[in-house]
């Protein structure tokens, strides 16, 4: 009579033992098949590179500069000046800009280097017509996939539209577009610490070069998108104010020019009208020559008021071209694979004795 492998609840694992080695040799037929697969996972899948670069952005929340006067001449001419912030646009939300629509297609749209294919083009045009999918992938695509596959080629290519929300402008995608910006999205991503602000962008690429351009571009890109809407309004209020003094400016100098024509004219007159006229002539003059100069004044503070609003980001990692792989990582792969089948084949050898000893 064989001796149960479960007995008063407890597991016996001297029988648990005794029935692994009397399929030892099953166990190691399945174990070699696994480790085919393992190798064959670990050789087929595409290898790919990993380059990241991480940065400080520096806390914009400091001196407000107050533009004075420029409140009340802006209303004079109808236009109502707000000097306040120019809108919370913290390091948080920096993840979902990279994953935008918009950022993606600025970013694929851009040349990058290719080592390996010894060529310059965008990545988008690389993934489109140069980047060939893996034999494991051809694989799983006609086999496991291949109703899914099917789907596809008797699904119509329908358009996605989606709206840059920079712009305002909607984008017309197609399908296969669609699905090669998510797995675009899989390829570029942002972290960024909570607790101490740093930012940290990572980007993969099958190639080692093209990796590190992917994340240099990519953070060029998201740090002129942060600057610009950053500056946005303080730089409106800059054109505002430099257009105001460019008026103020001629204003003056014609001013300058009619008074000193008029005196020129009426060295010797001495009549009350006269008089009157060139006094006239004065206060306009003394006007114009005012908000001339008190307009300089601002148009400086204006200019201040810019570079403080322009964020600041603190290089703490540099991008570096990777000499290691990140995927795949073989020897892992192919012990993963050898366990699962160990584990597999095992409990099977364990559920099919309890099985014969429960009849």
């Amino acid at each position: 009579m064989k001796t149960p492998i479960i007995k008063d609840d407890e597991i016996d694992l001297i029988e648990v033992a005794k029935t692994i080695w009397a399929g030892r040799k099953l166990i190691l037929k399945v174990t070699g098949v696994f480790l085919i697969i393992g190798l064959m996972i670990a050789f087929g899948s595409k290898v790919e590179y990993e380059a990241s670069c991480k940065l400080m952005p520096e806390n914009q929340e400091g001196i407000k500069s107050n533009l004075g006067g420029l409140g009340s001449l802006a209303g004079l001419a109808g236009i109502n000046i707000d000097m306040g912030g120019t809108g919370a646009l913290t390091p948080e939300l920096y993840p979902q800009i990279a994953q935008s629509v918009p950022f993606i297609m600025k970013v694929w749209e851009e040349p990058i280097e290719f080592e390996k294919q010894d060529t310059t083009v965008s990545s988008y045009t690389f993934f489109k017509e140069i980047d060939k999918p893996s034999v494991l992938s051809l694989i799983f695509k006609y086999t496991v996939g291949l109703p899914f596959q099917v789907k596809a080629w008797l699904t119509k290519s329908d358009e996605v539209i989606s709206e840059d929300q920079e712009t305002g402008k909607i984008i017309r995608l197609s399908k296969d577009d669609t699905e090669l910006l998510e797995k675009y999205r899989e390829r570029v991503s942002v972290d960024v610490d909570t607790k101490t602000g740093i930012l940290t962008l990572t980007s993969e690429m099958p190639d080692a070069l093209a990796a590190a351009e992917l994340a240099q571009l990519s953070i060029d890109l998201l740090t002129e998108y942060v600057t610009n809407y950053k500056v946005s309004k303080a730089k409106e209020n800059f054109d505002f104010v430099q257009a105001r003094f460019d008026e103020a400016k001629t204003e003056f100098e014609k001013s300058q020019e009619v008074l000193a024509l008029f005196n020129d004219r009426n060295r010797n007159v001495v009549t009350a009208l006269a008089q009157a006229e060139s006094q006239r002539l004065q206060n306009e003059y003394n006007l114009a020559f005012d908000i001339y100069k008190g307009l300089a004044t601002q148009l400086e503070q204006a200019k201040i008021k810019v570079k403080e609003e322009t964020p600041v980001f603190t290089v703490l990692e540099p991008v570096k071209v990777p000499v290691e792989k990140s995927k795949p990582d073989r020897p892992i792969t192919i012990i993963i694979t050898i366990i699962i089948g160990l584990t597999l084949i095992s409990l099977k050898l364990i559920l099919v004795r309890l099985y014969y000893l429960s009849i």
